[in-house]
């Protein structure tokens, strides 16, 4: 196992006293990191009057910042009058944290700055056994680290099952569904708000997300009277569309883009787009969900595929959403360790969960 000094994580009460002084200047310190990182190169009265903070407090919190390492000021911005305000911005050499995606055939560890920045990347293999895998995840944490005396502020695995290497990292550390760090990657990418997106993960199995909530159960609408899907039911929209699906009726274990280039691809996916726009319409209309989003390694389809599965999506749905679009994902193939990254800072570094349990307690 990797002799790294073991980080000491701040445990949070699910009821914080906010009356206590060091409490309120806790929850104020990070109000102000969460603006600076939001809001690049803000000024100290920015941060007042957008926290309603009163200037000296901002003062008193920024400049502890500032000494901590974890702000830097970062220039003047000249004024009409008066004097130019100094600009602030989060100090990306104070710490890092760590995240891995684990896939069907192989995984990703990634070091991320404070902005959710990559800053190296690798690939190591998922062994025949737990053994070997740790010790893979190992040699390559062993690699990312040498010569880095950084804080590392805590790590994110992403997987579709029960992972146990957070026992190779002395980090504190979450485990996240790999739709879910998809998800926050999208987001991120995205300039417009995503709140009510229903997301379809297409890989080997399908699942989908909405409103922070994972489910499988997507893969088992009932869009067709056969093949018999894994669940041993038949006609579920898993055993029509889906990496798994397409092996089987290839019969053979092809790669997604192998399957995607083929040049009888027209006739399996393109038929399959229409079971697949019947379970888009059931679980749309289920959530109410106003578009919906398809991303994964069978996501990469033709423009007219998309063009084709919108135009069946529509004609299944109430006429009142007529408007209903489903998208391609624009956050690309590193999406998800990009994703665990942005967990992994929200958690262990802007406590991101607890400023929102925090306004939900002020709007109630």
């Amino acid at each position: 196992m990797l002799n790294v000094e073991k980080q000491k994580q701040i445990c949070y009460p699910s009821f914080m006293d906010f009356s206590r002084p060091d409490n309120a200047r806790l929850i104020n310190k990070l109000k102000v990191l969460s603006f600076i990182r939001e809001n690049k190169n803000v000024s100290r009265a920015e941060l007042s009057r957008e926290l309603l903070i009163n200037k000296v407090s901002i003062s008193e919190i920024v400049d502890s910042l500032i000494k901590e390492g974890l702000v830097k000021e970062c220039g003047l911005l000249s004024l009409p009058s008066g004097r130019p305000s100094t600009l602030l911005d989060i100090d990306v050499k104070s710490g890092k944290v760590i995240a891995l995606a684990i896939k069907e055939k192989g995984c990703l560890i990634a070091l991320s700055d404070l902005k959710g920045k990559i800053l190296r990347l690798e690939r190591f293999a998922k062994g025949e056994s737990e053994e070997e895998t740790e010790k893979n995840l190992s040699d390559s944490l062993s690699r990312m680290l040498k010569g880095d005396g950084v804080r590392i502020y805590g790590a994110a695995i992403a997987s579709n099952n029960d992972c146990r290497l957070d026992k190779v990292l002395n980090f504190p550390t979450i485990a996240i569904d790999n739709i879910e760090a998809q998800v926050i990657a999208e987001q991120k990418r995205c300039s417009s708000d995503l709140k009510d997106m229903l997301f379809i993960m297409a890989s080997e199995h399908l699942s989908s997300y909405y409103n922070g909530i994972v489910s499988t159960d997507f893969a088992h609408i009932k869009v067709t009277d056969s093949p018999i899907c894994f669940c041993q039911r038949s006609g579920c929209i898993d055993a029509v569309f889906s990496g798994d699906a397409f092996k089987r009726q290839y019969r053979a274990n092809l790669s997604a883009k192998e399957i995607l280039r083929r040049e009888d691809e027209s006739k399996i996916i393109f038929e399959a787009l229409e079971p697949l726009s019947s379970a888009i319409a059931v679980s749309a209309n289920s959530y109410g969900a106003k578009n919906a989003m398809l991303f994964g390694e069978y996501s990469d389809l033709k423009d007219e595929y998309y063009a084709r599965l919108n135009n069946l999506t529509i004609s299944k749905l109430p006429i009142y959403k007529d408007d209903f679009l489903v998208f391609k994902s624009v956050a690309g193939d590193n999406a998800i360790i990009e994703g665990t990254c942005l967990k992994a800072l929200d958690r262990f570094f802007y406590k991101k969960e607890l400023l929102e349990a925090l306004k939900k307690i002020e709007n109630y």
